[in-house]
């Protein structure tokens, strides 16, 4: 999911410390002081993470929020869910946190402060099977539903890895600094690298309808492989802003969002994209369901309702 946002939590504005309550609702004035950095959807419920490891929920498509039950965290960087109820989130000290009961309460079952590697993003790719990734080729898996970790190496110079894209059953792509490329055809069993369109950083990558892929990254480049990571075409994006997140809707529609308010919104599974005007310049981290015909970006104000352009 958001893998950008260690790279640029230190541009956003900086939150006043202890605004949330440690339990129970929000105030809207409260969540839109929030740096908020990931958000999936666990059943009808959004689970958000961000600073500080505030998780925030919602179960009314983004109308109102409250905060969930969860150990004192550093800042959370990515948010996955295996079903409705199992959970994982990562961020920085390499700190992994699993919920069971759809996001409400939150327990840590891994960390690794010494190392110094953030955590960028976690997939599961089963309700057993699990990978967390993130700085300095950090990257870490769970064969037990995310009780228990352990460490490989799957990137030669130990660059950050920044986002994990499970296309198929078997079938993954990591993204990251550099340009980076890593595809694994044995859902992770092995690795490798493969020639990247691009020298800069991408930050993630979303799975189209038809299972295509699209990655984003610095200076919204974005590209699309038909072919599982292996090859790449440049997408038109004459939007410059770097592009931190996105994702699938339940139609298919695919929105990316990133730095100065930008927001793309794709409905040929990626083969296009055009911008949506969203009234700020603020960051936007990444890109979740809302209510019908509407988006939630989450960022730098919390989680912003977007209604998005009627299909022609």
């Amino acid at each position: 999911m958001i893998a950008a946002a260690v790279a640029t939590a230190a541009a956003l504005s900086v939150q006043p410390k202890d605004i949330l309550p440690e339990s129970g609702p929000l105030a809207p004035a409260t969540l839109a002081r929030l740096l908020l950095i990931d958000a999936a959807r666990a059943g009808k419920r959004i689970v958000t993470v961000g600073d500080r490891g505030y998780i925030v929920l919602s179960d009314d498509d983004g109308t109102t929020w409250r905060r969930a039950k969860a150990p004192a965290a550093p800042l959370l960087t990515a948010v996955a869910f295996a079903d409705e109820r199992r959970g994982l989130a990562v961020g920085h000290d390499a700190v992994i946190l699993a919920t069971s009961d759809g996001g409400e309460t939150w327990a840590q079952v891994f960390s690794a402060p010494a190392e110094q590697r953030p955590l960028l993003d976690v997939a599961f790719l089963d309700g057993n099977t699990a990978i967390a990734i993130g700085a300095y080729g950090a990257y870490y898996e769970s064969a037990d539903g995310g009780k228990t970790w352990s460490a490989r190496k799957v990137e030669a110079e130990d660059k950050h890895l920044n986002g994990i894209a499970r296309i198929d059953a078997a079938s993954l792509v990591i993204v990251g600094e550099a340009g980076t490329i890593l595809v694994s055809a044995d859902a992770g069993k092995a690795w490798s690298s493969v020639a990247s369109p691009y020298k800069g950083s991408l930050f993630g990558a979303v799975v189209t309808a038809d299972g295509s892929l699209i990655a984003y990254g610095l200076r919204g480049r974005i590209y699309r492989s038909t072919d599982k990571g292996r090859t790449w075409k440049q997408i038109d994006n004459a939007s410059p802003p770097s592009i931190m997140g996105g994702a699938r809707l339940a139609d298919g529609t695919i929105v990316l969002a990133g730095a100065a308010g930008a927001a793309l919104v794709s409905r040929d599974n990626g083969q296009s994209f055009v911008p949506l005007a969203t009234g700020t310049t603020k960051v936007f981290a990444t890109a979740v369901a809302g209510a019908r015909d509407q988006v939630l970006l989450i960022g730098e104000t919390g989680a912003r309702p977007l209604p998005l352009p009627a299909v022609k």
